[in-house]
């Protein structure tokens, strides 16, 4: 499957990873950790860097932009970077065509898992750049100032699921997300991919991971290359989170669960989404009636069941679906309107 996501001055591209069926094996059993914690890690970065316009003269310094890697623990608190760095550039041939630049980014990274899969990645980078011209513009030179932070990891997937990843960019920086399957054998170019630079953006797409090992990187970088004066800055956003196929994306609620239990999870070997009436003699007796519905629409109607029926509700592999039940009673007395109430969730696609 491929998704283009077009936008002004972004173009930000989808590769989604291979995997349209369910069709797997039961998934071999899953050594803690989750995260390959040699893989896992922040990696700040900060610099300048000039490059000839015409002629072997352009040079430039470094200082600061050294910071070490960061290591970012498995389901531990939230690991932190900063990085500066600022740059001399000179000319050799035009006469007082200087400059300085300036760089510098902070952000946070986190990684939990849950249940021998992947359950979130998160990285935040605030960063900015700024190039300032000795002659206003230089004739000779391109000098450049950059400053960011980039989240590594590795991670495996013990059954098959979808991981939502939403990106946001606000100001005049650059953001991008990259994410691989890891295999030992044969060859496998799946990949999701989807990046911008300069304008503010949001980008979000679900992408179905079969059981397996990943890796991949989110980075935010404030980049200026100019041969005039000017700045940037902004912050950059991600978040993955992943989702077992099948399984409850919003818990139950409502007074209805009283007397229909939903599922916590939809079958995905069955195609049904099961529901149960209460067990409870007298609670099921005065139940009239039960509605289901799945995104809205109505899919079954079960007048007067008993205790303990199962209402099997089909669904489609490939959606997303809200559930939700009507349950009528009968009226407490003749004459009286009959009492409703609803229970409802919400569940993962299978495929």
């Amino acid at each position: 499957m491929h998704v283009l996501f077009s936008r002004s001055a972004v173009a930000v591209a989808t590769l989604a990873l291979a995997g349209s069926a369910l069709a797997f094996s039961a998934p071999a059993a899953q050594a803690a950790p989750v995260f390959t914690d040699a893989e896992t890690h922040l990696d700040p970065y900060s610099g300048g860097y000039a490059y000839d316009l015409a002629g072997d003269d352009c040079d430039y310094t470094v200082t600061g932009g050294d910071e070490p890697d960061v290591p970012v623990v498995e389901n531990g608190p939230a690991a932190s970077f900063t990085t500066t760095a600022s740059t001399t550039f000179t000319s050799s041939t035009q006469a007082g065509d200087t400059a300085t630049g300036t760089a510098s980014a902070s952000g946070t990274g986190k990684v939990t898992s849950a249940a021998g899969s992947v359950s979130t990645i998160d990285l935040s980078v605030t960063s900015s750049a700024q190039l300032t011209n000795a002659l206003g513009t230089s004739a000779n030179c391109n000098r450049q100032a950059y400053a960011g932070g980039e989240l590594e990891f590795q991670f495996t997937v013990a059954q098959p699921g979808f991981l939502q990843l939403t990106t946001k960019n606000t100001g005049n920086v650059y953001g991008q997300v990259y994410l691989e399957r890891l295999v030992t054998s044969g060859d496998d170019d799946s990949y999701v991919s989807f990046y911008g630079n300069g304008v503010k953006f949001n980008a979000t797409t679900k992408v179905f991971l079969p059981a397996g090992t990943y890796a991949g990187s989110f980075e935010g970088e404030a980049y200026r290359a100019s041969t005039s004066s000017s700045s940037v800055s902004g912050t950059t956003t991600v978040h993955g989170e992943f989702h077992v196929a099948g399984s409850q994306t919003a818990a139950v609620s409502g007074k209805g669960k009283k007397y229909v239990t939903l599922p916590s999870a939809r079958s995905c070997a069955t195609h049904v989404a099961a529901l149960e009436v209460t067990d409870k003699k007298k609670r099921a007796a005065k139940v009239k009636q039960v509605k289901v519905f799945v995104n809205d629409a109505k899919a079954k109607k079960v007048r007067t069941p008993d205790k303990g029926d199962v209402i099997n509700v089909a669904i489609a592999d490939d959606v997303t679906a809200d559930v939700r039940a009507e349950v009528t009673l009968f009226p407490a007395k003749k004459g009286k309107k009959a009492k409703s109430y609803t229970v409802s969730a919400s569940y993962e696609a299978c495929s």
